[in-house]
């Protein structure tokens, strides 16, 4: 009864971390702190392209994944969101050589 009951909820129990890929060992009275700084906890993207990914890989997803993420044409420089794939080059890119 009481023992059962205070094992499930001792603040000095330990306990992993729920995040996926994170299994983090840590007393049940730090879990919560533990959760806002889990490099594993998922974040939504800040550049609203609807992903959420875990908080230590936003910075690579923002600059290498994210599909609204800034390129560079590299052909004239021309910068553009990288969800707008090729058509820049099919129909806007002054550098693009026809026929």
């Amino acid at each position: 009864g009481d023992l059962e009951t205070h094992a499930a909820t001792c603040g000095f129990a330990e306990v992993t971390c729920t995040h996926a890929g994170c299994g983090a060992t840590v007393e049940r009275r730090d879990l919560k702190a533990h959760a806002g700084t889990c490099e594993w906890r998922l974040v939504k993207c800040p550049k609203r392209c609807g992903k959420r990914v875990p908080r230590g890989k936003l910075e690579k997803h923002k600059v290498g994944e994210c599909v609204k993420r800034m390129v560079e044409c590299e052909e004239c420089g021309t910068k553009r969101k990288a969800e707008a794939g090729d058509e820049h080059w099919k129909r806007h890119c002054p550098e693009r050589k026809v026929g």
